[in-house]
This record gives structure tokens, C-alpha cells and sequence, in this order.
């Protein structure tokens, strides 16, 4: 046992206080509050802005008392959002003992729903929702199409009908590196693929719950709602994306006639002729993508769907963006990034900030450290600082939604009590609930980012981007018209719209030269600085550091001092939990990473705590461990007693316990 204190200590569950602080009891809630959008914000009846600490759930379909114990874990770290992903995969990779791993059985077609999957699906959904967590919607799913789906279209066409059989056996013969945006883009241009989508979408929303008596379009627990995942037309084009020929020839039939109208030459779809031909292309591509979203949009309104919804997802060029500033209800980035923020002024949120859109709710839809092996190897270690980054920055940027990608891919190590069977100190970004060392600092920064603890920007920026915005190369839709220089994120709220350039803009700070280091948020309350690589957040009800510590004092937080542990790499994250600033608050949370310099836990740097509260003359400074969860629940077996006192220095401070913990709380009381 890593855990050196022979004194009682407990884990104290937040579940009740989290759920407090929303308004809704977790324990008997019979829905969830509606929430509307306004301006780039969800707000709920009084017009309070509502903000989302999420998780991506991959091709999970657990049982019921399994279910109902991850979802009141997860509302305890303080997670009121799950973005259900890959629920239409063929994933019995996944799921092994399943039909198909997945909602739908995938027999002779893709039409028919699993009734087991769906009846997991229902209870695991109910059971987010006592535990006020809403839920984000697709209308694709990753699904896959099949050669029997050709009926829901009969033909008279017998040669049509065969025809599309075998492009669609074609197709699901290919290597799934190679299909993904194949099944993404047909439903565009193809009618069989969008009546199928429509049909499965009319399904699901009208579909009643039986454990909540609602069905899912009536239902405000769906809150947010995506045409297609990472997808538009014109960036699968450019990326020479092609398909069996008799969807191609649809597309290039499809192509041509707009070309013609439009007065040119259609010519090689993949290489437009002139820059007359590139703009005529774009306009084309946006227009496939922008009637099939009107048509989605309105099969789920239809059904009296509320939910906000948006195309897709990820950066894919201004073109698309400008789609989106137009007709979306709100937008959506993905990101997998270096998780040392402070390594470089270009730290990662830049390239988020490209699909942040004026007067939009923005949700990061997927974050993690970034894939690979490799990277892994080299940045997992320091993967604690992403959420305080992501918390801190988020907030100044006034994201309305973080959702970390991912929970769990499918059910193999999620064991009956909602935790992982296998929880370790690894990096595991595909199954956080595997990774011990990010969960430890979900909860904290989940305050910070959804309670609003750290300010907005005082100095927003928009960037206006006019016309004309068609590309015709990948290099020119990855980087967009106009960009700020990098740093600047981490001034300022950057955000895009469209319309006419201000004469200033060129010429703006933003545009010229990078912020100089250390770089400090325009609030004053966020400190980057990539010559000490150290990130300070310093707020009334927060404060936190994350990087490698040196010898000198830091910079920022002012009830936050940190001891020992030079060279090595630590997160350390204090908030207030009980809406008090931090001089002010009888309740505190702390984690808590610290590593040496061959990156192994350790018991450095110790924590002090200066300037709390002064406890009356029947007061104490009470604290409860919380994680390691297995260690705390050892140590109050063994000692018979919930806390350990905490005698305070003649000049007030307390210093924490000098043993490898990750997360405690304090709490003053008589």
C-alpha cells in the first residue's frame, strides 16, 4: 500500500452535492430540466448558462445493475454528458458475445434493431438521466449499409435494383480504412442511403424509452444532435476519396449537371481546370452537403425533436464552416493534442479555435492527448495538464461542452461496481476508465470548467473571413483563409465569422507578432509559460498548477504552495466546492500528480495551504481521501475513523499529508 498515513481517512461521495448544484436529485429526477440556446450559450429556464464536463461511450450495451452503477460514477465526477459513439459499428470486437456488437442486427439488411442492444441502450440512457446526465445524439452512428437495405426503394428497374446490390457487396468488401467516409458521404447523393437514414432516425426518436415512459424526441435528455461524424463531401474529394462505380457515376451525373448550369465545362471532378472550376466545385460540394442537412434537420424536427443540431464535426475549411455559421444550431470540434500546453505558444487549442463560430454554443466533442504509440510513449506522462488546460482555457474561450474521448470501448474491464476492473497509471486514452492517473483530476477540473471558477474572456475576438473561401488542395482547407498567430488562444476568446474584413484586422496584435511569455489571459487568471513549462490558474475559487517544477517560487496562486520535487512533473488542483471563494470555503477538493524524473509516482511535492479560513475555537480542518478509492477504503477498515485532523502552523497553513494520494478533501467543521 503506496498510502503512508496511519490515521483514518474516508472517500466522501460528491454525487449528492454535484447534483445539488444543478437543481436536479439524482435520486428521483423523473427528466431532466430543458435547456434552449442563446447566443453562444445553453441556457436553462432562468436563463443560467449551462455548461457540459462530457464523455464519448463507444459500443456499450451493459447490464442494468452495471449500468446504473457507471452512470452515477460518472455524475460523481462530475460528468453531465455522454455522446454515445460508434452505436451503429459492427463492433463484436467489442462486443463478442452480441449479434452484432451493436442497435442494429445487420442480417440480410441494416434495418432491424437488436432487441437486446436497444433494451441496454434504453436502461443505460435512463439511468445517465437520474443521474442528470443528457446525452448527445448521431444520425449515422458509424452505420454500415447493406445489400439488402436496396428495398427500401423498390424498383421496377431490375438491372438499378442488381446493380446496387453489388456496388454495396463491393463496398463492404473494402478495408475499413478505405469505407469509413465511403458510408459517411453516400446518404449525400445516394436515395436509398438517406431514406435509410431517415427511416432509422424517425425510428429511434419516436422510440419510447419503457424505463423512462418518454420517447427520445420528446425527451430534453437529448440535447445535442450530429448529421454525420468528421465528415463533409468536399473534404473527402480532396482527399481522392472514391467509390464503387455505380455510386460514383450518381455523383459524377450529379456534378456534371451542376457544372453545366453553372456555365463551365464540368471536367475531372478530383482536378478542377481553373479557379472558376474550383469555386464552381466547392459551391457544388457545399450545396450536396447543405440540402442533405436540411433534409436530416428536418426528418428530426419532424418527429418534435428539439435538440440542437449541426452537421458535423472537426475542422474541414472555411467552406464548411461558413455551412455551419448558416445553418447549425451550434458547432463542434475534435482534437487530439500534445498534452504539455505549455511546450509551445501553438499549444493545440488553436487549431479548436478554427471551428469556434460567433453567436454558437461550441463543444469539444472529442479531446484526448494525442494517438499514436509513439506520442503516447513520449506525452503520456504529462497528460494530467490537458484537463486543467482544457478547464482553464475552455472557459476562457466559453466553450459550452468538453466531452473526453473515451470512456470505454465497449464493456471487457467494466466490472459490476461501474469502475474498471483493470484501473492502472497508464495512459489509455481509448478507455479512460482504465487510466487511474486522468480520472484522478476529472472532478476537480469538471468544477473549474463547469461552475464557471475560472472567467471568460474580458477581450473576445472575432476574425472575419469574407468571400470567396473555395480551395482546391488539402494544404489550403486545413489552414483556413485567415489565422491569428498562435499564442494568442491564450489571451484572448478567438472565434470566427463571416462576412466583410474589418480595415484593423490585418493589422491587429493578433495578426502580427505572438504574445510575448510568460503569456497571461487577458482575466489575469491563466499563466503559460513555455521557459519554465509550468501552467498557474489563479481565481477566487480555484487555483492549480500543472508541469515541471523548479526552484523558484510560482507564478500566480496565492493559497497554493508546492515543496520539493524539483525536476519532476506534477498537476496539483485545488477548488472550492461549496460556491465560496477560497479564503472564504469550508469545503475544498485537492488532486494531485507527482511524478520524478523517471516519471513514477511519488509522494512529492507536498502540498501547503495557506490563507484558508481560520477555524473557530470548536473548529477543525478535517481530511478525507478519496483516490486511490481501494486505498481509502483500506485505511477507514483499519482505523475504525472517517478523517484525519489536521493541526494548522502557528501562521495558519496546513500542510497536506507527504504520501503518494491523488485526491482528498478538506472540509471545516465543529
Amino acid at each position: 500500500m503506496k498510502f503512508s498515513i496511519f490515521v483514518p481517512v474516508l472517500g466522501v461521495c460528491l454525487g449528492a452535492l454535484l447534483t445539488r448544484s444543478l437543481g436536479v436529485d439524482a435520486s428521483s429526477s423523473p427528466g431532466l430540466p430543458p435547456l434552449t440556446v442563446h447566443g453562444e450559450d445553453f441556457v436553462d429556464a432562468a436563463g443560467h448558462p449551462v455548461r457540459f464536463w462530457g464523455v464519448n461511450v463507444v459500443a456499450l450495451y451493459p447490464d442494468h445493475k452495471t449500468a446504473d452503477a457507471m452512470a452515477a460514477n460518472l455524475a460523481s465526477l462530475q460528468i453531465n454528458l455522454v455522446r454515445p459513439h460508434h452505436i451503429l459499428r459492427l463492433s463484436q470486437d467489442w462486443n463478442p458475445t452480441m449479434v452484432s456488437g451493436c442497435l442494429l442486427t445487420y442480417k440480410k439488411d441494416s434495418r432491424q434493431f437488436d432487441p437486446d442492444a436497444l433494451d441496454r441502450f434504453d436502461y443505460l440512457n435512463s439511468a445517465y438521466r437520474k443521474n442528470g446526465i443528457y446525452l448527445a445524439f448521431s444520425a449515422h452512428w458509424s452505420r454500415t449499409f447493406k445489400p439488402g437495405d436496396v428495398e427500401i426503394l423498390p424498383s421496377t428497374d431490375a438491372k438499378d435494383h442488381d446493380a446496387w446490390m453489388a456496388a454495396m457487396t463491393e463496398l463492404n468488401g473494402w478495408d475499413w480504412k478505405k469505407v469509413g467516409d465511403c458510408y459517411k458521404n453516400l446518404p449525400v447523393f445516394d436515395e436509398r442511403c438517406a431514406l435509410l437514414m431517415e427511416e432509422f432516425n424517425k425510428k429511434l426518436l419516436t422510440h419510447v424509452n419503457p424505463y423512462t415512459g418518454v420517447a427520445y424526441a420528446a425527451d430534453p435528455q437529448v440535447l445535442t444532435y450530429e448529421v454525420v461524424n468528421e465528415s463533409s463531401l468536399e473534404y473527402s474529394i480532396i482527399c481522392n476519396n472514391r467509390f464503387p462505380d455505380y455510386f460514383q457515376a450518381e455523383l459524377e451525373a450529379k456534378w456534371s449537371a451542376f457544372a453545366t448550369a453553372a456555365g463551365i465545362v464540368p471536367g475531372d471532378l478530383y482536378k478542377p481546370a481553373d479557379a472558376k472550376a474550383k469555386d464552381v466545385r466547392a459551391q457544388f460540394l457545399r450545396k450536396m452537403d447543405q440540402d442533405y442537412f436540411a433534409r436530416m434537420k428536418a426528418v428530426i424536427r419532424g418527429t418534435g425533436c428539439k435538440a440542437s443540431i449541426t452537421f458535423s464535426n472537426l475542422w474541414r475549411g472555411d467552406n464548411a464552416a461558413q455551412m455551419e455559421a448558416e445553418n447549425a444550431d451550434h458547432v463542434e470540434g475534435h482534437q487530439y493534442m500534445d498534452p504539455l500546453v505549455v511546450g509551445a505558444m501553438d499549444d493545440g487549442f488553436s487549431l479548436l479555435t478554427k471551428n469556434a463560430l460567433a453567436g454558437k454554443p461550441y463543444f469539444i466533442g472529442e479531446l484526448n492527448e494525442a494517438e499514436g504509440d509513439a506520442k503516447i510513449a513520449r506525452q503520456g506522462s504529462m497528460r494530467t495538464m490537458l484537463p486543467l488546460a482544457v478547464s482553464a482555457y475552455g472557459s476562457l474561450q466559453n466553450w459550452t461542452g468538453v466531452v473526453w474521448f473515451a470512456w470505454t470501448h465497449g464493456g471487457k474491464t467494466l466490472g459490476a461496481d461501474g469502475w474498471s476492473t483493470d484501473e492502472t497509471r497508464s495512459a489509455s486514452l481509448g478507455t479512460m476508465l482504465n487510466d487511474g492517473m486522468m480520472i484522478d483530476h476529472l472532478r476537480t477540473t469538471g468544477l473549474i470548467f463547469r461552475h464557471g471558477l475560472v472567467a471568460k474572456s474580458s477581450t473576445p475576438v472575432t476574425i472575419m473571413v469574407d468571400d470567396p473561401v473555395a480551395v482546391g488542395d488539402y494544404g489550403g482547407l486545413m489552414r483556413g483563409k485567415y489565422n491569428y498567430l498562435s499564442g494568442w488562444q491564450d489571451v484572448s476568446s478567438m472565434r470566427k465569422a463571416f462576412g466583410p474584413v474589418p480595415a484593423g484586422q490585418a493589422t491587429a496584435p493578433w495578426m502580427k507578432q505572438p504574445p510575448a511569455n510568460p503569456v497571461v489571459s487577458d482575466t489575469g487568471q491563466i499563466i503559460k509559460d513555455i521557459a519554465r513549462k509550468q501552467l498557474t490558474v489563479t481565481a477566487p475559487a480555484a487555483e492549480a498548477f500543472s508541469g515541471f517544477i523548479d526552484d523558484k517560487p510560482m507564478a500566480g496562486p496565492k493559497h497554493l504552495v508546492l515543496e520539493g520535487g524539483e525536476k519532476g512533473f506534477a498537476t496539483v488542483v485545488m477548488v472550492a466546492a461549496d460556491d465560496q471563494e477560497l479564503d472564504k470555503s469550508s469545503h475544498l477538493i485537492i488532486s494531485r500528480t507527482g511524478l520524478d524524473v523517471s516519471n513514477t509516482d511519488s509522494a512529492l511535492p507536498v502540498v501547503h495551504l495557506v490563507g484558508l479560513k481560520p477555524a473557530g475555537s470548536d473548529e477543525h480542518w478535517d481530511l478525507m481521501l478519496t483516490r486511490p478509492r481501494a486505498e481509502a477504503a483500506m485505511i477507514k477498515a483499519y482505523a475504525g475513523q472517517d478523517y484525519l485532523r489536521l493541526n494548522p502552523a502557528a501562521d495558519g497553513s496546513i500542510t497536506l499529508p507527504r504520501a503518494d494520494w491523488h485526491e482528498c478533501e478538506l472540509y471545516l467543521r465543529k
